[in-house]
Formats: C-alpha cells, structure tokens, sequence
C-alpha cells in the first residue's frame, strides 16, 4: 500500500461498504483480541438471531454481541436506537452484559448516556476510536488486511504510521483521562482521635493520581453490623486530600467497606481501624481494589498494627 494516511483505519471503518456480515465477523475479531471468549456468532450471513449477533465468554460470563456499523457517521440518535434495541435483545436472554461494537464515534458524553439507559445491565462499548486501536495493533495486521484491505508492506510506512497513531492516541487517552479522570481513585481515612469521647474528628478523603475526580458519590458500609452508615455525594475532588471536621464515633474495632462512584469508575475500600490504647489513637489498615474487584491498587498499615493486632483480616 503506498503512502498510506495515518488514519486509515479510522476512515476505513467510519466509510464502512462491507455488509453486515463482514462487520459482524470484524467484530468477532475484534472481542478475541480483546479478551472475550468463545465466540458464537449466530447468523452473519442473514437470518432469525433471537436478538443478539453472537455470544461470547469473558471472565467465566457469559455475554452478547450487538454490531452496527452503517457507512459513514450517524446521528446519536440512530446509535440510540440502535442501542436500545440491541439492549432490549440482550436482556430478553439469560447474559452478564453486552458487547456493542459500532464503527461509530461516540463522544465521552454519549458514552454516559448509554450506559446509563444500559443500567443495570452491563454494558462493553466498542465504538470507532476504540476498534481503531485495536486493529492497529501489531497483533491484529492480519485481521486489518482481511477486512480492510490495509497492509502496511514497507517497513518505513509502518514506522512512521505506527509512531504518529501513537502520539495522537497518546494524545487522545491524556484528554479523555483530564475529562474523565482517567486511573485515578481515592480512598477514605480517619484522623485526630479523642480517646476519652472514642471518636474521629477529622474526616479525610484521600486522591491518588495526577487527575481530578468528578462527581464522585460514597457510600460507608460496616461490615460487623451489615448496615450503611453514610451515603453523600462528594462532587469534584481535585486537590490531594478534602477534609470534613466531624465527630465520628468509632467502637474498639471496625470494619468499614467504603464503595466509591465518580466518571471514570467505581471501586471499593475496606478500612479496619482498632483502638490501641499504647499508640493512644485507631490504628488502620486498608485496602483499595481496581474497578474489577480483584486487582488490589493500594494497600496501607499503619505501623504497630500487626504487631498489636496481628494481619489484617480481610473479608471477602
């Protein structure tokens, strides 16, 4: 392919002149390099699909697939009711989520959007600039000369392709992580105990990483008595830790489970706090898990906690 644009694959897929057949099995491809599993696609070539393009596997659930991809760019409100009716497809079989894969872009706000008409069902969205990253990836060359014709055959074309495509995704990802929040999280702790009224006057919520968060909601959850303490909308958190004075009463032991919400994700916390009467104060320990409940992001304990107390027991 001479001198090929840096963007092709982009335009490719937007001018999409293949069907709905080519685009569904596109679309296959694209989830298994992403991650998905067992892909059973149900009639690319035409016929009845009970309301889903396929099913697929991923992270022991089982979820559907919804492809659209018309030529050129659509309104929002064809990617809505598309969407939608994709949705009410999906829903109408026994699925953890749905895959929605369209060669359309999406802006940050749409994207809110959807997912929340989607909830509470999941939903993975595949949309143009997303499929664009994957397909031009070293990995996925044979599927982008299958489906698109693209073939970066001189070895200088590619170099330069693939160096440009990564600064403007580079690019793109800061942007979307300034307007989203991109990896970053915070976590809630206690400071500036009274032993004597046995409570915590400091209240502070604590950020980590280089972004703001935004509109970020909490909710503290005790895990001895199975009860929610506190639900609050916190708002936009751009300095490196907010504080609320607060006369919080805290018994010997607890163990709180804090599940935050902002734009870019949730997550959750579990903070274990235990009256030391030797370092007259709550000794903590906490843990912060990734968005998908198993990948553990931060973990702190305060000194003399286990030497007093022992391992953090911490609950499932």
């Amino acid at each position: 392919m001479a001198n090929p644009r840096w963007d092709e694959t982009w335009h490719r897929l937007r001018e999409w002149t293949s069907g709905q057949g080519p685009s569904e099995r596109l679309a296959a491809q694209v989830l298994v390099a992403d991650g998905y599993t067992s892909l059973d696609p149900s009639h690319p070539l035409g016929g009845p699909d009970g309301g889903k393009d396929g099913l697929c596997m991923k992270d022991g659930q089982v979820w559907s697939m919804a492809v659209y991809f018309p030529r050129g760019r659509q309104p929002f409100a064809a990617i809505r009711g598309k969407f939608l009716q994709d949705l009410e497809g999906a829903r109408s079989h026994v699925v953890h989520g749905m895959a929605f894969v369209t060669n359309q872009e999406i802006s940050l706000g749409e994207r809110k959007e959807l997912l929340e008409l989607a909830s509470p069902t999941n939903v993975d969205l595949y949309h143009l600039e997303r499929i664009t990253v994957l397909l031009d990836s070293a990995p996925m060359a044979a599927t982008r000369k299958q489906f698109l014709g693209i073939d970066y055959a001189d070895p200088t074309a590619t170099e330069h392709v693939v160096q440009l495509h990564n600064e403007v995704m580079a690019a793109h990802r800061r942007l979307e992580a300034v307007q989203t929040g991109g990896d970053t999280f915070c976590y809630l702790m206690f400071f500036h105990f009274d032993m004597t009224l046995s409570i915590a006057q400091n209240f502070v919520i604590i950020k980590k990483g280089q972004f703001p968060l935004y509109d970020v909601r909490l909710r503290i959850y005790n895990v001895h008595t199975a009860r929610n303490l506190l639900e609050r909308p916190w708002g936009e958190i751009s300095a490196p830790a907010e504080f609320l004075i607060v006369k919080w009463p805290l018994p010997p032991r607890v163990h709180y489970r804090v599940f935050f919400h902002a734009r870019n994700g949730q997550w959750n916390q579990d903070l274990i706090l235990r009256r030391s009467e030797r370092a007259e104060c709550w000794l903590a320990a906490t843990q912060v898990k990734a968005p998908n409940g198993r990948d553990v992001v931060l973990t702190h304990v305060d000194g003399g906690f286990i030497d007093e107390f022992g391992p953090p027991g911490w609950c499932s």
